[in-house]
C-alpha cells in the first residue's frame, strides 16, 4: 500500500493511496490476522468468479494487522443491517433514501436491487465455503449502492458460538427485499448462488492448498488442527457431486437457511442483549 499523505479523521486515519482518499479504522484488542486471511480468500473468490464473467459485487476490504492485538481496517461507508432495520424498518426504505425510482422494481433503481441480489448470493456462498460463524445483523453491512457485505471473521471453518447455526445467513428481511421467495429477484439470487458455487468448486484445489500453506501461521482456527481444518473446508466443496447435483445441494442449503427458525430466535436474543448493555 503506497501512502502519499495522512490526516486524522473521525473514523480513524485518512490516507491517500495512489492519489485516492482512503479512510482507515484503527482497532485495538483484536487479532486481525485471521480477518486478513479470510478477506484475502474472499478477494480470491471474487477474482475467480469475475474470470468466469460473474460479478457478485463482493467487497473484500483491506485489513493490515500491526501486531497480535491491533491493526488497521479499511473503512467502507455503510450501515449495519441491524441499524437499517431499526431506523427504516425495511431494506427498501433504506435504499429509497438515495435510489428511489417510481418506475423501478419496488420503487427503486434496478441497478441497486441487482447489486443487492448479487452481493447476497456472493456472500452466502463465500461464507458457507469458509465456514464463517457468529453471523448476526450487526456484522452484515449495507451500502447505499446496494452492496451487502460481511465483517468480523473471528469464527471460521464451522466454529460458531451460537446454537444450531444455519449453513449461511439469510434473514427474512433480506428475502423480503428481493420480493419474497416466489419473486423473480429471489430466483435470480438462487441462480447466482448456484452458479458461483460450481465456479468455485472448480478451484477447490487452489483454495485448499492456500489453507494448507497457512498451517504454520498464527491463525488459531487452522493452527490448532490443520488436518481437521482442511477436511472441514474440503467437505464444503462436495467434490463427490457433479455440477447438477451440486446445484440441488446448494438450493437445499439456501432453503434451509432462509426458513430456519433458530437464527430468528438467536437474533432477537442478540438484539435484546445489545439493548441492555
Amino acid at each position: 500500500m503506497q501512502i502519499i499523505a495522512g490526516l486524522p479523521s473521525r473514523t480513524g486515519i485518512m490516507l491517500y493511496r495512489d492519489a485516492v482518499r482512503c479512510a482507515l479504522i484503527y482497532k485495538k484488542g483484536d487479532d486481525l490476522r485471521q480477518d486478513q486471511f479470510i478477506l484475502q480468500m474472499i478477494g480470491l473468490m471474487d477474482k475467480l468468479l469475475k474470470r468466469e464473467s460473474l460479478d457478485l459485487r463482493l467487497t473484500p476490504y483491506k485489513v493490515l494487522p500491526t501486531s497480535s492485538d491491533d491493526g488497521l481496517v479499511e473503512f467502507v461507508p455503510s450501515t449495519p443491517l441491524s441499524r437499517v432495520l431499526s431506523d427504516h424498518r425495511t431494506i427498501h426504505k433504506y435504499f429509497s433514501l438515495t435510489a428511489a425510482q417510481p418506475s423501478g422494481p419496488f420503487g427503486l433503481r434496478p441497478d441497486v436491487l441487482e447489486t443487492f441480489v448479487r452481493s447476497c448470493a456472493g456472500y452466502c456462498v463465500a461464507t458457507y465455503i469458509l465456514g464463517v460463524g457468529d453471523r448476526h445483523l450487526d456484522n452484515l453491512m449495507l451500502c447505499p449502492d446496494g452492496r451487502l457485505f460481511h465483517i468480523d471473521f473471528g469464527y471460521i471453518l464451522g466454529n460458531d458460538p451460537k446454537p444450531f447455526p444455519p449453513p449461511m445467513k439469510i434473514c427474512k428481511e433480506m428475502v423480503e427485499a428481493m420480493g419474497g421467495q416466489d419473486s423473480p429477484w429471489y430466483g435470480q439470487f438462487r441462480m447466482y448462488a448456484c452458479e458461483a458455487y460450481n465456479i468455485l468448486r472448480k478451484s477447490a484445489d487452489l483454495i485448499l492448498s492456500l489453507f494448507h500453506l497457512m498451517a504454520g501461521a498464527s491463525i488459531e482456527a487452522i493452527r490448532a488442527d490443520p488436518e481437521k481444518a482442511i477436511l472441514k473446508l474440503q467437505e464444503k466443496f462436495r467434490l463427490d457431486l457433479d455440477d447438477e447435483a451440486a446445484v440441488q445441494w446448494m438450493q437445499a442449503l439456501l432453503n434451509e437457511s432462509a426458513t430456519a427458525l433458530m437464527p430468528q430466535i438467536v437474533e432477537t436474543t442478540h438484539r435484546w442483549a445489545q439493548y441492555w448493555r
